[in-house]
């Protein structure tokens, strides 16, 4: 927020070069073609120093007196008080949808690794050890001269079709401008828990039928038709040699049967649940009920291989519309 020299000169040290910046839309369309957040444009303008308390952000709102948090937090017309603090709004409904993203656990313990793309499409890699044998993994011994194995990383024959997802949010400015900007932030963050929770749908139908690569996941079946017992997912964790099955995604009714097996019925797992809300199996895999998940089906997984999360650009607010009400 840009002030004259003088009322710099009065302000605590970590807000002076914050005041220096100019607020105004040029800096959305700045972030956005560059595929940053107004956050992280500001943090290049303004670096925040490891025992600041605040970020770029919070150093804009706190130049321009408004609280967002707490019980005397401001209403949400206390942003357009001026030009300059309007463009502030857009970057609180983003922050507030990113929070939500964040509660949102699950879809991290199941993702290996992100990748951002300027395309729409995307070829991706795979090293196929799956048909290997443990001796043609391993580091061989050779003599001098001789020719090292290898394992080959490759292209995938299809490429991945990134899809497009969004919601339009529709809010008239008169019902928002006399609410509290933390009652506003509570329906955004739910926004952002709700796409979090559609990614990891999404992921689900991936791991079980793949990205269109021949790559849908191997299947085992259980010893008896229809019926689940411990032997079974004993037998599938040790399958996963030499990874490890950390991870085992299943429908409520699924893991209600797995939960009620005898060798579950376990006092100290019993007083981790209860205790965090985490399902921790004896495999030491962690247990996610997830209705996405196909009936009678367990999904199991190495989280520190398995899935990537191939994206365009992250989440996008049409500042205009919101900066001018």
């Amino acid at each position: 927020m840009l002030t004259t020299e003088t009322e710099r000169s009065t302000l605590p040290a970590p807000l002076q070069r914050a005041a220096e910046i100019p607020l105004s839309e040029d800096l959305h369309i700045q972030a956005r073609s560059r595929g940053l957040s107004l956050t992280d444009l500001l943090e290049e303008l303004d670096p925040t120093e490891p025992e600041s308390s605040l970020d770029a952000f919070e150093r804009q709102l706190a130049l321009a007196g408004i609280r967002v948090q707490g019980p005397n937090c401001d209403t949400i017309d206390r942003f357009f008080a001026s030009t300059e603090t309007a463009v502030l709004f857009p970057e609180f409904v983003s922050r507030s949808i990113r929070t939500g993203k964040t509660d949102f656990r699950f879809l991290d313990r199941i993702r290996a690794s992100r990748t951002r793309i300027d395309s729409d499409t995307y070829k991706t890699l795979y090293m196929d050890d799956s048909v290997l044998v443990d001796a043609d993994r391993q580091l061989a011994r050779v003599g001098e001269g001789g020719e090292l194995p290898k394992l080959e990383i490759k292209i995938a024959e299809h490429s991945v079709k990134i899809k497009k997802y969004g919601r339009y949010l529709e809010v008239s400015y008169e019902a928002l401008r006399r609410k509290t900007t933390s009652v506003v932030s509570v329906f955004l963050k739910a926004i952002g828990y709700q796409i979090e929770k559609d990614k990891f749908e999404e992921a689900i139908d991936v791991l079980v039928n793949g990205d269109g690569n021949n790559n849908a996941a191997a299947t085992s079946n259980t010893a008896t038709d229809d019926t689940l017992v411990y032997s079974d997912l004993v037998d599938f964790a040790l399958s996963f040699q030499p990874y490890e099955m950390n991870v085992m995604i299943a429908a409520p009714a699924t893991v209600k049967t797995i939960l009620t097996l005898d060798e579950f019925k376990d006092p100290q797992a019993g007083m981790n649940f209860q205790g965090s809300g985490d399902l921790v199996t004896p495999f030491g895999a962690q247990l996610i009920s997830a209705d996405a998940v196909p009936a009678d089906t367990v999904i199991g997984l190495d989280r520190r291989f398995a899935l990537e999360e191939v994206y365009e650009t992250g989440l996008i607010v049409e500042s205009d519309r919101l900066i001018r009400q």
